[in-house]
């Protein structure tokens, strides 16, 4: 039986110039403005959240994940990446 992923739930804040984590969380009504937002591959979500000037940084694995996207995009012209 798979486990359902257990999500810390942030609601109405408002978050500037800080450094936040993706995975695992559930940002709802949320203003994210000119912050760092980590994501390692896990499951999240963004529940009518506005994200404005601010960088995703990858890491492993989702680093990994990106990566071979794009390559697969570029040696494989026509083909399209599938998510399911």
């Amino acid at each position: 039986m798979p486990v359902e992923p257990q999500y810390i739930v942030v609601d109405q804040k408002t978050f500037t110039k800080e450094d936040l984590v993706l995975d695992n969380h559930v940002y709802k009504n949320c203003q994210i403005d000119k912050c760092r937002l980590y994501y390692s591959g896990g499951p999240f979500e963004l529940i009518d959240t506005h994200i404005t000037e601010s960088e995703l940084v990858l890491n492993q694995p989702a680093k990994n994940i990106y990566a071979a996207i794009q390559i697969f995009r570029s040696k494989s012209p026509g083909s399209t990446v599938v998510f399911e």
